[in-house]
């Protein structure tokens, strides 16, 4: 009798219980837990006395799992600039045609945890069969062109260019619900209200990786119709981004400030530029990343941070030298201690048949990138390795740390 007594007061006191209180509860990490797979547990035996365990007694602990446990080491891809084609006198000029995928001989290059580069052609469902601005460089491209950013494996993409507005309002408003739609982080959007500059957070492996893009170059002016380019003076970067920088670091195990800056096709960034850079690494950025000139510029390591001052072309038309000599950068980043432990570089060039697209360069082709990276990098002091068909950074931050009586990174980033 006792125990049947004990019973019903058990069953009672579960069926009072209601979902929880607890409002501040963290999102799901992994997608929630599906009632439909539960199977119900066994009726306790009644003579035996009820045992204590873990099992979640609301709904809410049920649909909450566990975060993930971030990995021990994140290894990021970043490349430079991509557009699907360009309008000339006769109408839109596609790049990718025939069935050619431009990314189909440099998926082994490109493949990482994440892989990031700047989308230079804003995107629109429809495109126009002439040119919305008058502009004698004007680009774009529709839904299906950005499905071949999906199959090459893009997490995120820059919107933070020059380019923004060639596709007039449609495209402002319709590139990143395009991304969006297809999976891939849009970074650097305009935006109608502030704040402009705005860290945005991807997260790979439990890492939380922040993004901060804003361009210093616009075609246009920098707002239009209400909407606004993160548009900054490079002379401005320090006093803008910095506190940015510094706000956003305690938050996230990277971070990344992507920048669309410099003269086309200038052999070394302005000394304005390298002191913005090192000042937003010194505030806490582990890599900012250049693009623009449409060439190659110069790695540097500064401190704990590796900047690249212009990855290049990735995907464009102009297929002559310098601006078809380009790469993808690796940047491997390890926990704890929080540092880079691996930048590697692997050469490739913009080939023009049968549609203009990146190769892994060789022979002749590969001695041209190395020379150029090699010479463009030493003003720097940067020292590349040969290691098979890559370069790989002489002295990333991590092989510092690790040296006799050198002091760690901080692995709070503080």
């Amino acid at each position: 009798m006792l125990a049947r007594l004990s019973r019903l007061v058990l069953i009672s006191l579960v069926a009072c219980s209601g979902p929880s209180s607890d409002t501040t509860a963290a999102p799901p990490a992994v997608a929630p837990f599906d009632d439909a797979d539960a199977v119900a547990p066994e009726e306790t035996e009644p003579e035996r006395a009820p045992v204590e365990d873990d099992t979640p007694t609301s709904a809410a602990e049920a649909a909450t799992p566990a975060a993930p446990a971030a990995a021990d080491e994140l290894e990021l891809t970043f490349v430079g600039d991509v557009i699907f084609g360009r309008y000339r006198a006769s109408g839109f000029d596609p790049i990718p045609e025939a069935g050619h995928d431009p990314f189909d001989f440099i998926r082994e290059q490109i493949t990482s945890d994440l892989l990031v580069g700047n989308l230079e052609t804003p995107l629109v469902e429809t495109l126009p069969a002439t040119s919305p601005i008058g502009s004698r460089f004007a680009f774009g491209a529709s839904r299906e062109h950005a499905k071949l950013l999906v199959t090459a494996g893009f997490g995120a993409v820059s919107l933070a260019n020059n380019h923004w507005y060639d596709q007039r309002e449609a495209g402002v408003e319709q590139s990143p619900k395009i991304l969006e739609d297809l999976g891939i982080v849009p970074l650097g959007r305009a935006r109608t209200a502030d704040p402009l500059f705005v860290v945005e957070t991807v997260e790979r492996k439990g890492w939380k990786i922040g993004f901060l893009a804003v361009s210093a170059r616009s075609n246009s002016p920098e707002e239009r119709d209400g909407v606004r380019l993160p548009f900054i003076d490079t002379r401005n970067m320090l006093d803008e981004l910095a506190p940015i920088v510094k706000a956003a670091r305690a938050e996230h195990d990277l971070l990344a400030v992507l920048v669309h800056w410099g003269e086309e096709y200038a052999e070394a960034p302005a000394t304005v530029q390298s002191t913005a850079a090192r000042g937003l690494v010194d505030a806490g950025a582990d890599l900012v990343i250049g693009h623009h000139p449409h060439v190659l510029q110069g790695v540097e390591r500064h401190g704990n941070g590796i900047i690249a001052y212009s990855l290049g072309n990735f995907v464009f038309e102009n297929t002559n030298d310098p601006p078809r000599l380009t790469g993808v950068l690796r940047v491997k980043v390890q926990r704890k201690p929080r540092c880079i432990e691996e930048v590697r570089f692997h050469p490739a060039y913009v080939k023009r048949n049968p549609i203009q697209h990146p190769v892994p360069a060789e022979g002749f082709m590969h001695t041209k990138v190395v020379q150029r990276l090699e010479a463009v990098s030493k003003r720097f002091g940067t020292q590349w390795n040969p290691d098979g068909n890559d370069l790989t950074l002489a002295d990333p931050p991590c092989a510092s740390a690790r040296a006799p009586g050198a002091s760690a990174p901080d692995p709070t980033g503080a």
